[in-house]
């Protein structure tokens, strides 16, 4: 069986085999955007060979397209004549799964060299269209999702050889693995039981998250050509598909929410790469109304530098997630009977994060500030065991999420935010529990670094280092944090950053006990 493969990867190149009757080991017309990769083929059984016999039968009556045709005879356990009454069906081609791809050039994507991006930049759009009889995608045969009782295991399996590592091969179809394994497990999910398969919570926690960081943030995404963005683009679709219908049902998706910060942030390499990409109205503006969250910008509002920055793409993701009731899902996930930890709050918080720009304020207000207020109250009631984790860094991250919301929608709280922080700190630092001891000092560090930082974007998000420093000074932070376990090193070094910011503002007292110490 000869296949082609459309896939992202490392690095971007073409390679054709020569034809052979018994054997091919190399796919035709396989367009890699990847730095290696290999394929394996097996011998064609006789199997094929009847259906290939029997698709010959089907061109020669009139139905010209060889995938649609091996997809008929799959569904039709090789009987022909069942295969022509599929294929003059009118509901065939209403099947997302079945879709003609006589058009689809294979390709895959990952990091270029300047040779294959000049030969990307050469190769004719229509180079494989001559071959598309010989070449269309068999792919979708392998990991049919026919019964879509069950996840495409099949599919997942030859996912998890691609995606991981340096020489990564990432598809880009629909109808190969990637593609496939998100429309099944989307179906999963609608059903409410995407989580009782163990492959498919490994692809959901796992895999999309290692996948979309690369199709996402990584250099080579600046090398791809149009027909590979735009593939990269139909993932991200079907991505936003299958977190909306998981987000219906508890717990909270964690790692795909991380991953859909990913793809709403307008600062990510793919965003910036499309973002002169214009916004197409007629998709989702009159099925919204009035939910519609997304808008680009007006001409009038970008300088003569940047009117063209439209960020379509973007805007149309996050509408396309208000339509498969992605928002109305995940507002449901805050009522779960089960209390929220820290780390589900700051997920179903974060997405939003980095497009606040492209999305309208007084409908996230109205959408959200019930869900902000829930987090704040949270934050307010951890008990004295929930400090002595030995991380709260997921306490931490939900009060820079809550910071970074309130900059932008509610910027007369962020005062609330940041003294909330910081009694945060008081109350860690003051136990006589090592562990809280330790973190409060870890965050205290980190803030002081930010603070007295030479990048706006970090000194922006942080509190400023005069109100920091008036903090440690009237609550004695530098004595309560010599009142710790000094002769650790890791606590050493943090106390020491803590003292080199305050040094000029020390007070007699803490010299005092530094002289005890002695």
């Amino acid at each position: 069986m000869k296949r082609s493969a459309h896939t992202v990867n490392s690095s971007l190149t073409e390679t054709t085999n020569n034809s052979s009757p018994k054997r091919s080991c190399t796919p035709r017309n396989k367009l890699f955007v990847a730095s290696n990769s290999t394929s394996s083929c097996s011998p064609p059984s006789n199997d094929m060979l009847t259906m290939e016999d029997h698709i010959q039968s089907l061109i020669s009556m009139g139905f010209i397209d060889r995938d649609l045709n091996r997809k008929a005879l799959i569904k039709a356990n090789n009987d022909i004549s069942e295969a022509v009454t599929i294929l003059t069906s009118s509901n065939y081609y209403d099947d997302d799964l079945l879709i003609p791809t006589e058009t689809m050039a294979p390709t895959f994507i990952g990091p270029l060299t300047k040779e294959q991006l000049e030969h990307q930049q050469t190769v004719p759009s229509n180079n494989n269209n001559n071959n598309s009889n010989d070449s269309n995608s068999a792919a979708s045969d392998e990991y049919s999702t026919n019964n879509f009782n069950s996840f495409t295991t099949n599919a997942f399996l030859d996912l998890e050889t691609k995606v991981y590592g340096d020489n990564w091969s990432i598809p880009y179809k629909r109808e190969e693995a990637l593609g496939q394994c998100l429309l099944s497990a989307t179906k999963l999910a609608l059903a409410g039981t995407a989580d009782q398969d163990r492959h498919c919570v490994k692809f959901m926690e796992e895999l999309i998250p290692e996948a979309f960081r690369k199709l996402q943030c990584s250099h080579p995404v600046n090398n791809w050509g149009f027909e590979i963005q735009s593939g990269v683009f139909d993932m991200v679709e079907l991505l936003i598909d299958l977190i909306a219908a998981r987000l219906s049902y508890p717990p909270v998706p964690v790692k795909l929410l991380e991953t859909l910060s990913i793809l709403f942030d307008h600062d990510s390499v793919f965003q910036r790469k499309n973002k002169t990409k214009a916004y197409d109205r007629s998709l989702y503006d009159k099925q919204l109304d009035d939910r519609i969250l997304a808008n680009p910008p007006s001409a009038s509002a970008f300088s003569v530098y940047n009117r063209n920055e439209t960020y379509g793409w973007l805007c149309q993701i996050i509408n396309r997630f208000v339509l498969k009731d992605g928002i109305v899902n995940l507002k449901s996930q805050f009522h779960n009977e089960k209390t929220l930890t820290a780390i589900e709050h700051n997920g179903l918080l974060s997405p939003f994060v980095n497009c606040m720009d492209y999305i309208f304020m007084d409908k996230y207000r109205q959408l959200f500030s019930e869900h902000i207020e829930q987090a704040l109250d949270y934050i307010k009631n951890l008990k004295e065991q929930d400090f002595k984790a030995k991380s709260t860094n997921s306490i931490f991250e939900l009060l820079s999420t809550l910071r970074k919301i309130c900059s932008a929608v509610w910027p007369n709280r962020i005062e609330q935010i940041e003294q909330l922080h910081l009694n945060l700190l008081l109350k860690m630092i003051a136990l006589s529990n090592f562990n809280s001891k330790m973190n409060s000092l870890k965050e205290l560090a980190k803030m002081i670094e930010n603070a007295t930082s030479n990048i706006p974007s970090m000194t922006k998000a942080s509190i400023r280092r005069e109100i920091i420093s008036e903090w440690i000074i009237d609550n004695s932070i530098l004595s309560k944090a010599l009142e710790g376990n000094i002769d650790q090193n890791q606590y050493v070094e943090k106390v020491r950053t803590l003292m080199d910011f305050i040094a000029p503002k020390i007070l007699k007292q803490d010299i005092t006990t530094i002289w005890k110490m002695q």
